[in-house]
């Protein structure tokens, strides 16, 4: 996953490059972190997505925009791995959305060295994904939840 890899690759290299530049800090570390959100998360999903078995025929929909693509790989990895891992992931989106949408504080290195940790610990979980009826389940189910609260929205 070259493209993915990238995302982190990019994400460790701008600190580096925009070093003692205080002008930049704030965007800098804010675009650090956003980069080092999409890389653990793209890494999820694609991870959930090559060990789905084929009998599932709904795996396709980690990359259909008909769902919160987001929410079906959080719930699946709840699921799958657990409350704390999902928890996890979580908070580095939360951060991440801070990075984004909340230009009225600021953003430092501090918060990055916070979304490294997060990162290596979900790095570290990561390989805990296994092919197999377990994974299997905790897709279908997470994407049963998502279907029915869409359906409990609409009515």
């Amino acid at each position: 996953m070259p493209v993915i890899d990238d995302f982190k690759s990019i994400a460790e290299d701008l600190p580096v490059f925009y070093v003692n530049n205080k002008a930049v800090d704030d965007a800098v570390s804010r675009t650090s972190i956003g980069r080092y959100y999409y890389y653990i998360f793209l890494k999820y999903r694609e991870a959930i997505h090559e060990k789905l078995s084929d009998n599932v025929i709904e795996k396709n929909e980690l990359y259909n925009d008909q769902y919160n693509i987001h929410s079906l790989v959080k719930k699946t990895i709840k699921n799958y791995l657990g409350h704390k891992v999902s928890i996890k992931l979580n908070q580095l989106r939360d951060l991440r959305n801070a990075c984004d949408y909340e230009m009225s504080g600021i953003i430092n290195n501090l918060h990055v060295k916070v979304a490294i940790i997060k990162v290596q610990y979900l790095e570290s979980k990561l390989f805990s994904i296994c092919a197999g009826d377990d994974l299997d389940d905790a897709f279908i189910s997470a994407l049963n939840d998502i279907k029915n609260y869409r359906q409990r929205q609409q009515s």
